[in-house]
């Protein structure tokens, strides 16, 4: 995974530098509608080898896909395909609004991709008559997913709330639920779409081709941005017309641009390997008007600019042509990683039952986020897989397998719909906690498929603590006592761990592994108690050491503490550091950091102005915010208010212990400023300790060791800039 990710990086930056690279008819710069070419091209790039496997698939497959084509010369009538192939289809749309993607657009864009590939589109009438002897009509058909992998009721679309978008390549974060995306289903029964924004607005979809035997089954599928997707809705002129897909999936069944395989580059030298294709010099945007002639074809009829395989507005698209579509169903007969979509059952209904009710997830309390004791609302997010509308259920609630506690809760639930269903309040004591919630008595019935009720899921308590509190993070036991951890990725493993090979102090530390999961913006925390400041506090401040490193200049992690007064329903942030700012190995680490002894640096945060007189109790939040980088550690964290000597604020200063058997400390209030030096002389006049600090400030705590001279009385002469304090004080 973390090569893959990376390379993913890489690509997206090759991909930033090669989108200004297309130049239109008109001259001006234009942007390609589907990336599959730079992706396909970057991705050999970066794996060169898997381009020789992929070049010796594509050879086989063309041989059988020109046998066919060879057959049919005689027999016009034979078909790759001798039956209807229906492909299901789930729709993941992952934004940050997913309903503006509604049933009905994604309805309409099943509708189109039925009609295209069949033949039996509306706007085929608009094809040229010297091309209509060419118009392909398949085999090939589409459903949404009416069975899930587990082999439950569904529509076939899936829709996440995520500010996530699709940046094309391997690991594309849409595709990946722990990068804010939605996890691909089983390629080998499902055709999937994710439906998304693209990193750049101007670029409408992408999908592998076949044949890329290192490229993870995550990947496989196709991405389509909302704006080009389906006929109604979120669809927008010129792309609403549903021809993105239709482009796409065409790439998905080893179909090439019409100009070939190179990046929309003039050229008559490139072929789409298809034989009723006229040779043709690059791609064409907009609506041209027939016929077009090029630099390849420059002969009436000219270009088939309007074949669903070239770039032109979704308006101008209407055909496959009969060597296409004999190409699609060769690909999705003979090629292993298309193969088996022939035998899925997707579009399949599975057995429904009157009462089914699904526990999706675990909404609160969860590992996304630490709790308080008090008042902690138990909620499960539930789909109605039942025939029947749910009007009634119980929940249950278990912490660490003790005893459930059932709330009865009466909703209208239709069929395929999902509610979150909210618990009675619980108290927990702080730690770290195993919960599982269930459902039960569906309608007051018993649930046709019980082994799909159940969610099971763990969350931090964090508890209160007096000042100071000091964590070093030696005890075993983890997290520690009162403390919380969490993060907002997918992945419980993303939360901070105890790290017993690397600490400051001691045996062990607290570890933010950023090098093992690249999850990208992803944050994981680590909370403190709530810790009691007194009314009379005159600072609080935190203390801390940390250690990492920098995988790369293009790779940063964050550091960033947040505090709060009230139990974190809002917080303040005090402190921020990423990149060469936090990283405390020189230079850049591309192997997992392990700290060594000199490589701790120490922090200070003083949050005394934010704390002080607001709040009787604080929290802090150690935030670590993954950046593709590298391993984050901290230790010996202190977390302290102090309250000032009433004397040492009325006068300025304080010199103590008097008498003193040893260090004598003088502190002040608020500042050193004006100080110029200090000086001790014996009770005879001689002179035992002096300091000018006529060059550089002096601390707020000077600390004078008197422990070598002798007993008895001694002169503290202080010197400031306007006045002379003298003090007597006893050494014993």
């Amino acid at each position: 995974m973390k090569v893959i990710i990376r390379s993913g990086i890489v690509a997206v930056l090759l991909f930033v530098f090669n989108t200004l690279k297309s130049i239109g008819q008109d001259g001006q710069i234009a942007r390609p509608r589907c990336v599959t070419g730079s992706v396909m091209e970057k991705y050999f790039l970066q794996h060169p080898r898997e381009k020789l496997d992929f070049d010796k698939i594509q050879l086989d497959f063309q041989q059988r896909y020109e046998a066919l084509r060879r057959a049919k010369q005689s027999n016009p009538s034979l078909k790759r395909l001798n039956t209807v192939v229906t492909i299901p289809v789930v729709v993941h749309v992952v934004m940050d609004d997913p309903s503006l993607v509604t049933d009905e657009q994604v309805q309409s864009q099943m509708d189109v991709l039925n009609a295209d590939y069949s033949g039996n589109n509306a706007d085929s009438v608009n094809i040229p008559a010297a091309f209509k002897p060419f118009f392909g009509k398949g085999n090939i058909r589409f459903c949404l997913a009416q069975r899930s992998p587990t082999d439950e009721p569904t529509n076939g679309i899936i829709r996440k709330v995520s500010s996530t978008t699709s940046i094309p390549g391997p690991a594309d974060p849409v595709k990946y639920s722990s990068m804010g995306g939605s996890d691909t289903w089983n390629v080998n029964k499902y055709l999937n779409i994710w439906v998304c924004k693209m990193t750049d607005l101007n670029d409408l979809g992408y999908s592998f081709m076949p044949g890329l035997s290192g490229l993870t089954s995550s990947d496989i599928g196709l991405v389509n941005a909302y704006h080009a997707f389906g006929t109604v809705g979120s669809a927008k002129s010129p792309f609403n017309k549903g021809r993105t897909a239709t482009h796409e999936i065409g790439h998905f069944f080893n179909l090439w641009h019409v100009w070939g395989a190179n990046e929309c580059v003039s050229s008559c030298f490139d072929s789409d390997f298809v034989d009723d294709t006229p040779n043709q010099d690059q791609c064409t945007y907009g609506t041209p008007s027939f016929p077009q002639t090029d630099a390849c074809t420059n002969m009436a009829p000219g270009i088939m600019f309007m074949n669903f395989m070239d770039y032109v507005d979704d308006a101008t698209m209407c055909l496959f042509t009969e060597g296409q579509v004999d190409r699609m169903e060769t690909a999705l007969s003979t090629l292993s990683d298309r193969v088996q979509l022939m035998n899925s059952n997707g579009c399949v209904p599975p057995v429904v039952h009157d009462q089914d009710v699904k526990a999706v997830t675990i909404v609160s309390p969860s590992y996304a986020d630490v709790h308080c004791q008090s008042g902690l609302l138990p909620k499960l997010r539930i789909e109605n897989l039942g025939s029947k509308t749910l009007t009634s259920i119980k929940l249950n609630v278990v912490i660490d397998e003790g005893s459930p506690a059932v709330t009865v809760i009466n909703l209208n639930l239709p069929t395929l719909q999902e509610t979150v269903l909210t618990g009675n309040a619980i108290t927990v004591a702080s730690g770290y906690h195993a919960i599982r919630m269930y459902t039960t008595e569906p309608n007051g019935a018993t649930d046709g498929q019980p082994g799909n009720d159940t969610a099971s899921g763990v969350f931090s308590i964090i508890g209160n603590s007096g000042s100071p509190l000091t964590e070093g993070f030696e005890s075993s036991a983890y997290p520690p006592s009162g403390w919380g951890i969490a993060n907002n990725s997918d992945l419980v493993s993303f939360n901070p761990v105890r790290a017993t090979n690397a600490a400051h102090s001691g045996n062990a530390s607290v570890k933010f592994d950023n090098y093992n999961f690249q999850l990208f913006g992803r944050q994981s925390l680590l909370v403190s108690p709530q810790m009691a400041v007194p009314d009379q506090a005159d600072s609080v401040k935190i203390t801390f050491w940390r250690a990492a490193a920098q995988y790369s200049s293009l790779h940063s992690d964050t550091l960033e503490i947040l505090i709060s007064g009230d139990c974190g329903q809002t917080y303040t942030s005090v402190y921020k550091k990423g990149g060469a700012d936090l990283k405390t190995r020189a230079g850049f680490t591309e192997i997992e950091f392990v700290p060594g002894a000199g490589e701790w640096v120490a922090d200070t945060v003083d949050i005394s102005n934010l704390v002080k007189g607001r709040y009787d109790q604080v929290m802090v939040q150690f935030r670590n915010i993954n950046g593709y980088g590298n391993n984050l550690y901290l230790d010996d964290i202190n977390i302290y208010a102090r309250t000032l000597s009433p004397r040492l604020k009325e006068q300025g200063y304080l010199i103590a212990p008097n008498p003193t058997t040893g260090v004598l400390n003088i502190q002040h209030y608020p500042s050193t400023t004006g100080l110029r030096g200090v000086a001790v002389y014996s009770s005879t006049g001689q002179l035992v300790w002096k300091e000018s600090y006529t060059v550089s400030a002096a601390g707020n705590n000077i600390a004078i060791n008197l422990s070598r001279v002798a007993a008895g009385l001694y002169i503290v002469r202080l010197v400031y800039a306007d006045r002379v304090v003298t003090r007597k004080v006893l050494k014993l």
